[in-house]
């Protein structure tokens, strides 16, 4: 039985302890939960009675989410004992990426495929493979603030494991070659988007280190796999569009694209306009959409898709990561490539990710303007008034302010740093910080006597905030 009431992880009933183990498999340890129910985002895959705040790297699921799951869950039970497992989860796969296609209105987007991953970081090791097929010549895979759009992601750029646990739940060490053939091939080279005083590096700076790489990768007969992080977990975005557009006007297909848009911060015009250039891009429906962690893809303009599908096949390594319900059904090779198994964990995931992005786009624009606009301009306002909170370098919108273009267009993370409450004021380090975390997460208002004030108490009541090493962030993310 399943209830939408918020709950601690003891008042679960069996069945739903047993959904939240399935929503969290399929994935890696970042979505291992600890005895509270909790991963190491403090968020989980059951609603819970908290100021849920954590929408750049990790949300907890909400009541809306929850109810989507358990009805997914008892439908999927009830599909696969009618037609199996393995057809069941092909139904599921193929409507997944039918309703994002038609979320995203990307349908008139010609041969526009849709992968889906466990997470951002899995889809970088597909855009990596699916960028190799264009030519047999190596690549250099430039990798832009990896810190701040992934810990695995470089490893994931150079066809190399990047976790402990695998989705398919099998144990590799990350930095062993995942594909052999595929490794030999690429040279990764990380780009840092800030200075070592955490300031974010000048546009034209970035610019004159990426052209110079660029430059001598081709002179040395390598083609180029370009990202651009469509902002980070802290609000960057680097390098500029028009940076990626001049390479790609003056080198054709020696570069290849790849948009980081994992944050969900990026209107759906300028998706349609990036996938219509033939650049692919990766997506996720958690973070600023509130889906579960861990539901992610891969979108692939027809441009970068082989004539002849049977040139996409997977070596055994991408079993740890790909299942056949997860690919298009035409890649018929690419689907028999693999290990024929399912992961239902990331099945539902999306389900439940698909049901956050509809209500958001359900919401008049003009209703999402307002809100938009008003998280910009007061956000500032209200860190500003405490003497221990210092905002750090807020990002400005890449777009000028145009209406139909929301989310570029407006600014929706701002970090800043903690100070200690005495009268140095100095910044709080990274084991204080996450104990600060761990507090957060947790209903201390018992540990506080009678005479409280109502704000403190208030405080003291669980939240769930997301971390950077140094320094939080808080972000708009749909509601």
């Amino acid at each position: 039985m399943f209830c939408n009431q918020y709950k601690h992880f003891e008042q679960l009933s069996p069945d739903e302890k047993a959904l939240v183990e399935i929503l969290c498999s399929g994935s890696d340890e970042r979505s291992i939960l600890n005895a509270e129910g909790l991963n190491k985002y403090g968020g989980t895959t059951f609603p819970r009675e908290t100021i849920a705040f954590g929408s750049c790297t990790n949300s907890t699921i909400s009541p809306r989410g929850w109810a989507a799951a358990c009805q997914a869950w008892q439908n999927y039970q009830k599909r696969s004992n009618e037609i199996g497992e393995f057809a069941t989860a092909d139904e599921i796969g193929l409507h997944i990426q039918e309703r994002l296609i038609e979320l995203m209105e990307l349908a008139d987007v010609d041969g526009l495929k849709v992968v889906l991953t466990p997470s951002g970081t899995d889809a970088e090791l597909i855009a990596t493979y699916i960028a190799t097929l264009s030519s047999n010549s190596n690549f250099v895979n430039i990798v832009m603030g990896a810190r701040e759009v992934g810990s695995g992601t470089a490893l994931a750029a150079g066809a190399k494991y990047f976790s402990n646990i695998t989705p398919a739940n099998t144990l590799r060490c990350p930095g062993s070659i995942l594909d052999a053939k595929l490794a030999e091939k690429i040279s990764v080279h990380q780009i840092k988007i800030r200075v070592d005083s955490a300031a974010v590096r000048s546009p034209e700076d970035l610019d004159i280190e990426i052209k110079q790489l660029v430059e001598s990768s081709l002179a040395a007969q390598a083609n180029v796999i370009m990202h651009v992080v469509a902002h980070s977990k802290t609000g960057v975005h680097a390098p500029r569009l028009e940076t990626m557009n001049e390479l790609v006007a003056n080198y054709g297909k020696r570069i290849i694209p790849i948009i980081d848009a994992a944050q969900g911060r990026f209107s759906r015009r300028g998706l349609r306009d990036y996938l219509a250039r033939g650049y692919m891009v990766i997506l996720t429906g958690s973070k600023f959409y509130g889906g579960p962690p861990f539901s992610g893809c891969l979108l692939i303009p027809k441009n970068l898709i082989p004539n002849r599908l049977e040139e996409i096949k997977f070596s055994p390594g991408f079993s740890d990561y790909l299942t056949p319900a997860q690919l298009p059904v035409e890649w018929a090779t690419a689907r028999q490539s693999l290990i024929q198994s399912t992961n239902i964990g990331l099945l539902l995931r999306w389900l439940v990710a698909l049901e956050e992005i509809g209500a958001y786009y359900a919401t008049p624009d003009s209703a999402r303007y307002r809100i938009l606009r008003y998280f910009e301009s007061q956000a500032p306002i209200i860190l500003g008034r405490s003497p221990l909170l210092e905002i750090i370098n807020p990002p400005m919108p890449i777009l000028d302010d145009v209406f139909e273009r929301l989310l570029e267009s407006k600014t929706t993370v701002f970090s800043f740093r903690i100070k200690a409450s005495d009268h140095y004021g100095y910044q709080l380090d990274l084991p204080s910080l996450q104990q600060w975390v761990i507090w957060m997460n947790q209903d201390i208002s018992s540990k506080l006597s009678a005479d409280t004030p109502p704000k403190q108490l208030q405080a003291c009541r669980t939240c769930s905030i997301g971390a950077s090493r140094t320094c939080w962030r808080t972000s708009h993310g749909r509601t």
